[in-house]
């Protein structure tokens, strides 16, 4: 299980030096900076998504 974190993580390393390799400095930030927000609005989404579930089963 451990092994398999690591290959996930060496791959997302990867893949986000791939993206960023030839940026700038300032290019990279807000690369990373972009890439934060999606992710905030991605968990954002499953947060509500989780709570209108629970609230559902909870009516039940």
């Amino acid at each position: 299980m451990v092994l398999k974190a690591v290959e996930i993580i060496r791959s997302i390393r990867d893949k986000h030096y791939e993206q960023t390799k030839k940026l700038s400095i300032n290019e990279q930030i807000e690369f990373f900076k972009r890439k934060s927000e999606e992710l905030k609005k991605e968990l954002k989404t499953f947060k509500q998504s989780t709570e209108d579930k629970t609230e559902q089963i909870s009516k039940v």
